[in-house]
């Protein structure tokens, strides 16, 4: 009897805790939203193999991004905490301003990981976009079912496991890809870049000027840490922990257009900047101005490596901003919130300068353009071209030209915009399974169709990118590492297609195809056959049998060439007048450097189907079919996997 009452009082005692626990839990996820404020995020220690290098985390939301920098050395085979609250709360409200029964596609939380090292003049670059179809597959489901639940619950990754935040954990191989660095040199487009503007200022060698410095720049190495211990968000770094160093023998001017406008700050840079006395806005933009400008020179010792030069530049650049920024503090701070590769939010940016500066008592305010227009984003919807067929046909041969585009999709749909193969912002979206098929036709002596997608395109701010190339040269005798940083205000976009509005139309904006085909390639096939008889196929072209075309891997690679422009040009326009070579300076410095980040994966096909037939008799027939595609501006990115989008065909009948 005594026995039986313990038991049972053991037996209320658990149940007891039991409802007690799942009540905690309950009044957590009801009252905290259920989701985290934080998540951590590990590196395998694979990543080791690669050498010492920096890793660039981009969270993003559909209104913001946060973006964090840190060395290799300071994150590989340890774990790392990233504030994630805003971005949370973002979606949240996102979710909850859908319409009832909303089927289009939608955004979901994303993380960028982008590492990038350097093996001598060579920049190698790895990135990946984690989102909830990973989150799913990592808890062993496949990717449809995956790519379900990420659709039915995207916020899945974000919520709390247990009071414990969840552990996103980065490995060379990933569920649907591997983030193993792809190696590509950088340095031909950028010399190209200066050369053009030199050419276009009348200046000849501006870049061999070289103005001896003679300085040591240590090279750190982080303390150990115990293991299973959580580091700081920055990288925790002593000045007594040094292997090497490097030294700079030199420095020659580089962008000598920005150079010349380091004591003469545009008058638009004072506008666009609130909080901050004029004198520290143009303490800011000299320092800018002046060290983002020059191209150093490091001498190539066993001591000092690539990868040590370019830590040795962004090390150099943080402690020329004032006295007041310390070797140490730049090791541990300065240097990661403000000249490491990376993207810095322009808030931050100017904020972390205006403390470097010890200025205590002000906050420094970026205008971005839509602020300038009192808006909270803007954000811009139109149709899209995909594929396209022009027909002329003038002698009205019995010849038809068809198509079709075909999207089969319950899939992932990663993009962003790269700066110099940083994915500056990345987003992912879910979309319901569905088939669309748009077929086009043209027939007769003249003829213009295309497919459309119903694709939106939103402005949320702008950002300072930060990014170095490395070249190797010899002078006297002596070998150097040539790093020259590359620094610029990008706008930041998000895009959104809707796959299942595809639509055939036979007018289409002509000033957005102009800007789709900027700087597009084009092949030619000619087609000669006499004697053709009726329903004789004489040309066909298709998507690889795989299913999703080589020429629409991207699909909107260019989607932003006009409307990226656009934003570009409004927020260089609030500091430098467009027309000013300044303004040109710095939309050219990005056009040369920035592309579209596009992989479609899982379930989501793209095909397209492209014929040329005889409807009747010919006794004589020449066909010309120019088959245009796009080309990026900046050309290196072929050599890092950037595939063009859109498929135009043009087709002449004679």
């Amino acid at each position: 009897m005594g026995l039986s009452r313990v038991l049972s009082s053991r037996k209320l005692l658990a149940i007891v805790i039991g409802v007690l626990v799942a009540a905690s839990i309950a009044v957590v996820y009801v009252f905290g939203g259920g989701y985290t404020d934080r998540i951590y995020i590990e590196f395998s220690d694979e990543f080791r193999v690669y050498g010492k290098g920096f890793v660039n985390i981009v969270v993003m939301s559909p209104n913001r991004w946060r973006t964090y920098k840190f060395s290799t050395v300071d994150v590989v085979g340890k774990r790392i905490e990233i504030d994630v609250r805003d971005i949370v709360r973002d979606f949240i409200d996102y979710y909850r301003n859908l319409s009832f029964g909303y089927r289009g596609p939608i955004f979901i939380p994303t993380i960028s990981v982008t590492l990038f090292h350097y093996n001598g003049s060579q920049e190698c670059i790895a990135s990946y976009a984690y989102t909830t179809r990973d989150w799913f597959m990592e808890q062993g489901l496949d990717e449809v079912e995956a790519g379900k639940k990420a659709w039915q619950n995207p916020m899945a990754m974000l919520e709390r496991r247990l009071f414990q935040a969840p552990v996103i954990r980065f490995r060379v191989r990933m569920p649907t890809g591997s983030l193993k660095p792809v190696c590509t040199d950088f340095t031909p487009a950028l010399k190209e870049f200066m050369n053009e503007w030199n050419r276009k200022l009348g200046v000849e060698n501006a870049t061999n000027s070289i103005v001896v410095v003679n300085m040591t720049i240590p090279i750190p190495e982080p303390l150990p840490r115990e293991r299973g211990s959580t580091p700081s968000i920055l990288p925790t770094i002593t000045a007594k922990a040094q292997t090497g160093s490097c030294t700079l023998s030199g420095y020659r001017i580089a962008h000598k257009t920005l150079y010349d406008y380091r004591y003469s700050p545009p008058p638009g840079w004072y506008a666009n900047i609130t909080g901050i006395p004029d004198n520290v806005k143009y303490t800011i933009w000299n320092w800018y101005a002046s060290n983002f400008s020059i191209a150093y020179l490091w001498e190539q010792t066993p001591a000092c490596s690539s990868e040590d030069a370019v830590y040795a530049t962004a090390l150099f650049i943080c402690l020329s901003i004032s006295n007041y920024v310390s070797l140490n503090s730049c090791y541990t701070y300065y240097m990661w919130a403000l000249t490491a590769p990376g993207i810095y939010d322009m808030d931050a940016w100017l904020n972390v300068a205006r403390i470097a500066l010890g200025i205590q008592n002000y906050f420094a305010d970026w205008r971005d353009y839509k602020d300038q227009l009192r808006v909270n984003s803007i954000t811009h919807w139109t149709w899209v071209p995909y594929l396209g067929i022009k027909m002329y046909n003038p002698y009205g041969k019995p010849i038809s030209a068809y198509g079709s585009i075909a999207v089969s999709t319950s899939a992932k749909v990663k993009r962003g915009i790269s700066f110099l193969g940083i994915i500056v912002w990345p987003q992912s979206e879910e979309q319901p399974l569905s088939i669309s098929t748009v077929p086009l036709s043209c027939v007769g002596q003249w003829c213009e169709h295309y497919a459309v997608y119903w694709t939106g395109i939103k402005y949320v701010g702008d950002v300072m990118a930060v990014m170095y190339d490395v070249s190797e040269e010899t002078i006297n005798g002596k070998r150097y590492w040539v790093v020259t940083p590359v620094a610029t205000v990008l706008p930041a976009i998000q895009t959104l297609v809707d796959y299942g509005s595809g639509t055939p139309t036979r007018s289409i904006d002509s000033n957005l195809l102009n800007s789709f085909t900027y700087e597009r390639s084009y092949n030619t096939v000619v087609i000669s056959r006499s004697n053709v008889q009726a329903w004789k196929k004489l040309y066909r072209d298709a998507s690889p049998t795989r299913g999703i075309s080589a020429d629409l891997d991207d699909k909107l690679a260019l989607l932003g060439v006009n409307i990226f422009y656009a934003f570009a040009m409004a927020t260089l326009s609030t500091f430098a007048p467009i027309g000013s070579k300044l303004a040109e300076f710095l939309i050219s410095l990005i056009g040369s450097f920035f592309s579209y980040m596009w992989e479609d994966l899982y379930q989501l096909a793209i095909a397209y189907d492209f014929n040329i037939d005889a409807l009747g008799y010919c006794p004589s027939v020449t066909i010309y079919v120019y088959k245009w595609t796009l080309r990026y501006r900046a050309a290196i990115y072929d050599r890092i996997g950037y595939v063009p989008l859109l498929v135009m065909y043009e087709v002449h009948i004679y």
